[in-house]
């Protein structure tokens, strides 16, 4: 696919996109599971919570920490849990979750390519910036010149207008000389779109003719 020009920034989605968030949160869920005592692999359920919850943050109406709550209240069936013995239980599931992060093929020579252009790169993640510029170090992805652009800190999710406003503020660029990358239609693609940046949704499954399925497929101006 080509990219537009004159192009200034890129921005990249982080889980889904550069590194591997669902093959990490099975195995998280599922050792966490056999922790609890669940059987069976959990995988499906706890996706549907996540989601849940991941969405109710996004859309501004429980903290970051706080879907962090519910999905464990909900998951193990224990809505009376306060939040620090959620966040505790939660710590479970994170530590292997963690040790299982993994980068796709195509994502550090993405990165790459972008930078060698001498484009301005920056990570726009729904996520804390501890844990995801961890993320990035841990499976050699980070690289000195790329800003990262973590939605807490931000102080806006996507896909509120406000998070790619400042991310862009961040890079000292205008959206319409920046491209969004994401695997996800409303976070990556539309929400970008609305604020007035150039979006390509990746489609890793390669079901959606309109997307790419690999930054490979990335022509740079």
């Amino acid at each position: 696919m080509q990219l537009p020009a004159p192009l200034e920034a890129v921005l990249y989605d982080l889980d889904g996109t550069l590194v591997d968030h669902d093959h990490a949160a099975r195995l998280g869920v599922n050792a966490w599971s056999a922790t609890l005592g669940l059987t069976g692999d959990q995988w499906e359920r706890w996706a549907v919570i996540e989601r849940k919850w991941f969405t109710a943050f996004e859309n501004g109406e429980v903290t970051h920490l706080g879907q962090r709550v519910e999905r464990c209240r909900e998951f193990i069936g224990r809505p009376g849990l306060s939040d620090e013995e959620a966040l505790a239980m939660y710590e479970d599931y994170l530590a292997v979750y963690r040790s299982n992060w993994q980068a796709y093929p195509d994502a550090l020579p993405s990165l790459q390519e972008a930078l060698g252009r001498g484009l301005k790169v920056g990570i726009l993640t729904n996520g804390a910036e501890k844990m995801q510029r961890a993320k990035l170090e841990r499976t050699g992805l980070w690289l000195d010149e790329m800003v990262m652009c973590a939605t807490v800190e931000l102080g806006a999710p996507k896909p509120q207008p406000e998070s790619y406003r400042a991310a862009l503020a961040k890079l000292g660029v205008s959206a319409d000389r920046a491209v969004m990358i994401g695997d996800s239609l409303a976070n990556d693609v539309e929400g970008a779109r609305r604020a007035g940046m150039h979006a390509v949704h990746l489609d890793r499954t390669g079901t959606d003719g309109a997307s790419i399925s690999s930054l490979d497929e990335l022509r740079w101006p």
